[in-house]
């Protein structure tokens, strides 16, 4: 047996050994769970967002023996299909507070982390940061609020609010460098009212134009926290023309257009290379008036009236033609916009001659 001072200096070797591989164990993980609240937190440098999403995915998908002791007692589960769309919920042993909500739970998707929250914490989140309100009734998620910078500027993430079916989620919006398939706009690109009105009224450049279809491309295709500022909600609502739908895509903005004199919100976007706005119900006399329209350009029996306004040469040879066109809905709304179309040069049409290229 061993004497009691030298089994004594035994044991505190022991303990000593064991505290030594304790401590670098729990300082690494204060460290991670601090980096993680940073990148839920949206202030988490690029370098800081990598690597946590980079241990946090080598521990999901790799073998659990191998994970860091930091991390041994997280659960991942997968949620949904094993696609683009899935989502994994992790579940954290100590719970940590993120904006004021104490949480052990977080989700990991295409859009990077988020925690779950309430409507009070939604609330509190969203007056404390100013966040602004962009919706849809196209796709998930319906609504999202977001702080976005008036230059279109998405180089670093923000906090970011969305619906997520009864509840909300808490998280960041994406930073366009490290976002596949975005489609970042800067201060030169950015389709601004002066593209969209130009466009609506069949005054716009080539330019303009590339600017507006762009902002249309960004919305119809990107999440709702990559839309431009200005964008308040989309929609797909149904006008009817004499008893004919006319299937259109609806650009709410945060600051109404002057179009033709008149203030309006709603910017539209249809097949065959229609550009239009939403004037709601006023007298459509005055829109024939200031849109160079009048009885020799309705349409036989509907109340749509259409003229050319321009007409340009293509490289292929074709020939763009914009006309302008307004429309009387069925329910009483007025549609003024620019319907674009593409026709081949006949040879022998005089006006080809001149059409510049």
């Amino acid at each position: 047996m061993f004497p009691r001072t030298i089994r004594a200096c035994v044991l505190m070797l022991v303990a000593c050994g064991g505290h030594a591989d304790a401590e670098p164990a729990q300082t690494e993980a204060l460290r991670f769970q601090q980096n993680l609240l940073a990148v839920l937190e949206c202030r988490a440098s690029a370098d800081t967002r990598q690597t946590v999403a980079s241990t946090l995915r080598a521990a999901r998908y790799g073998d659990p023996a191998g994970r860091p002791l930091h991390l041994r007692d997280w659960h991942f589960e997968q949620a949904g299909d094993a696609d683009a769309a899935s989502m994994t919920i992790i579940d954290m042993p100590v719970p940590l507070t993120a904006q004021g909500v104490r949480t052990q739970r977080v989700f990991a998707d295409a859009q990077g982390l988020s925690i779950a929250i309430d409507a009070a914490a939604r609330d509190r989140i969203v007056a404390r940061h100013g966040l602004q309100l962009q919706s849809s009734t196209l796709r998930e998620p319906f609504r999202v609020w977001s702080a976005r910078s008036v230059d279109g500027n998405t180089s670093a993430p923000s906090i970011m609010v969305s619906s997520d079916g009864d509840g909300y989620r808490l998280g960041c919006t994406a930073a366009a460098a490290s976002t596949q398939g975005t489609l970042p706009l800067d201060r030169q690109q950015h389709a601004d009212a002066n593209d969209l009105t130009a466009a609506i009224e069949c005054r716009a450049d080539d330019a303009a134009l590339s600017r507006v279809g762009r902002l249309l491309q960004q919305v119809m295709e990107q999440p709702q926290g990559e839309w431009p500022a200005e964008v308040r909600a989309v929609s797909a609502p149904t006008h009817a023309i004499n008893g004919t739908v006319l299937p259109v895509f609806q650009i709410e903005l945060q600051t109404p257009l002057q179009i033709q004199g008149i203030a309006t919100d709603k910017v539209l976007a249809a097949a065959a290379g229609l550009f239009a706005a939403d004037l709601g119900r006023i007298n459509v006399a005055s829109v024939l008036l200031d849109a160079g329209l009048t009885t020799a350009h309705q349409q036989a029996g509907v109340q749509v009236w259409q003229r050319e306004a321009s007409r340009s040469g293509l490289p292929s040879g074709s020939i763009r033609i914009h006309e302008r066109v307004v429309a009387r809905a069925d329910d009483g709304t007025i549609l003024t916009g620019c319907s674009s179309s593409q026709m081949r040069a006949a040879a022998s049409d005089p006006q080809s001659a001149n059409i510049p290229h």
